[in-house]
């Protein structure tokens, strides 16, 4: 074990978090620094040649499309429903269902930014404008856009984070005893995720509340933070047991229960309160148009057999070479990201922007897009740099070197904890998984990147026959860590249109709680595990 290699592989994000915590820097800002010292410190330090640094660097900004791209548009999607007044329709609309701040933010942030996050919608870019609207604070905006996209993180886009990790998983030859298929690894991935899911979820309903209220409203508002967190993960664990519906559509319904679960507890407590306003509204039905027309969209696309379609329409054409064998597969029409650009442009028809609006909406979003398009690049890249540390290209492929062993950064860490914990390693787990998300800039990247960390740290120390729930608890660490991922803080702030100063209080104010639910996941995978 060497100490010194430990924290020199952590070292790009200690840069990360020194940046915005004491020196007040914006995410995009800090991703350069990370990314700029993750490249030296590979190179002059891990044995890692500078072409595969930079071949990592670019698989990492391609690999983040995924994400980044799908900011951009939503990004332009919320400007122009800002600018043509359909946002402030949608608003005085939920105002009248959601009366306080309190209320708007389970019913919006919970319920609703769950819906969102499994259809693909980036809450941290299209929430922010909309409760700053609702009167929230800068602070508070940006808390619950990016705190509603944590509890199930797990089940966002189309539950992408568990079904494509499970697939290279099993690439990698892992295989876990009782797993005899790749949906048999889903299931049971999918069932230990829900299973430590509760606590969690109640732990982010309240840290909703605390940000946008303080503590006072935590305290006042328990009984629904409570009702609101367990119906989320109790409905998708209850989906998980008795497998009643596909994976795929878990996030969906559990928002939906939510949503109106919420919208019950409160009208029971306010029961003296006439609703006025009737049910449906043809002006907001016009102004939610571009939601519903995605909402249509994405169920359509994610259709098994249509989404597979999609995928093969362009062949190989989109198949781009990165570095020696590593190729990577745009995959455009499989991608969210197309049909949220899809969405927008036939929104500029539907919405009828004047042309000075149409100006006011290119100007800002070519003016704040570049921020988080950076942010998430380049965490990407710093998340392949450590990966592809130590390896080196040999005869037109990538390989690992002699050296990967003792310097690929990924090893370092995994296998240090492992010997520092021992048979407690699995408490460590949400913590690396915390860490991957952190670094990567979202949960997926996190669980594919450490799969194979975990399985070799887990088999070395209580057994291989523990890495499905090792591996799940991962997984919670790193929906927990998108409340404290700079990317996506970057991504809220910019989206209306504040900095640095912002995202730092915001992330001091999120950093503890998110340690200790890391800590507590990591204490009931150890009561699982050995009770």
């Amino acid at each position: 074990m060497n100490l010194f290699d430990f924290f020199l592989a952590l070292s790009p994000i200690f840069f990360v978090l020194i940046g915005i915590l004491i020196f007040n820097r914006s995410g995009s800002f800090v991703s350069v620094v990370g990314w700029l010292f993750a490249v030296l410190v590979a190179t002059y330090y891990f044995k890692t040649p500078l072409n595969v640094v930079l071949g990592a660097t670019l698989t990492g900004v391609v690999k983040a499309f995924g994400i980044s791209l799908a900011v951009i548009f939503t990004m332009f999607l919320i400007f122009l429903m800002n600018e043509t007044g359909a946002l402030k329709q949608i608003i005085e609309y939920v105002k009248g269902i959601a009366r306080n701040k309190e209320e708007q933010t389970l019913f919006i942030g919970m319920g609703f930014g769950s819906l969102s996050t499994a259809l693909g919608m980036v809450t941290p870019a299209m929430f922010p404008p909309i409760f700053l609207l609702l009167g929230f604070t800068p602070i508070a905006a940006i808390g619950v856009s990016v705190l509603c996209y944590a509890p199930m993180t797990s089940f966002s886009l189309f539950t992408i984070p568990l079904t494509l990790p499970g697939k290279v998983a099993m690439a990698f030859g892992i295989k876990p005893e009782g797993i005899t298929d790749i949906n048999n690894f889903i299931w049971d991935y999918t069932l230990k995720v829900t299973i430590l899911l509760p606590v969690i979820s109640v732990m982010f309903a309240f840290l909703m509340l605390k940000v946008v209220s303080g503590k006072e409203a935590a305290k006042k508002h328990w009984t629904a933070a409570l009702i609101a967190g367990l119906v989320l993960s109790g409905s998708a664990l209850v989906i998980s047991i008795f497998r009643i519906l596909p994976v795929e559509i878990i996030g969906i319904v559990s928002g939906l229960i939510t949503m109106l679960a919420v919208y019950i507890i409160y009208r029971k407590n306010n029961n003296k309160e006439i609703v006025t306003k009737s049910f449906f509204n043809k002006k907001v039905f016009k102004s939610c148009m571009p939601f519903i027309l995605l909402i249509i969209i994405s169920l359509i696309v994610n259709i098994p057999f249509i989404k597979m379609k999609l995928e093969n329409i362009l062949g190989q054409t989109e198949v781009v070479r990165i570095i020696a064998d590593k190729t990577e597969d745009l995959n455009i029409f499989g991608n969210v990201w197309f049909w949220i650009m899809v969405v927008s442009i036939f929104s500029i028809f539907m919405l009828k922007p004047t042309t000075t609006q149409l100006n006011n909406i290119f100007k800002l979003w070519m003016k704040r897009i570049w921020g988080p398009f950076l942010a998430y690049s380049l965490f990407f890249a710093v998340a392949f740099i450590m990966a592809w540390s130590a390896m080196e290209v040999v005869d037109g492929r990538l390989v690992q070197s002699r050296y990967f062993g003792q310097y690929n950064m990924d090893i370092i860490i995994g296998s240090t904890l492992a010997d520092i914990f021992g048979s407690a390693y699995p408490f460590t787990a949400p913590f690396l998984g915390l860490f991957g998300a952190f670094v990567g800039g979202s949960e997926t990247a996190s669980n594919v990147l450490f799969a194979k960390i975990q399985w070799e740290a887990t088999h070395a120390t209580v057994g291989s026959n523990i890495f499905m729930w090792i591996y799940a608890a991962h997984a919670v660490g790193g929906g927990i860590a998108s409340a404290i991922t700079p990317s996506k803080i970057t991504n809220a702030a910019a989206t209306i249109g504040v900095g640095g100063k912002e995202e730092a209080q915001f992330i001091k104010a999120v950093l503890v709680p998110a340690l200790i639910m890391c800590a507590i996941t990591g204490a009931m995978l150890m009561a699982i595990i050995y009770l």
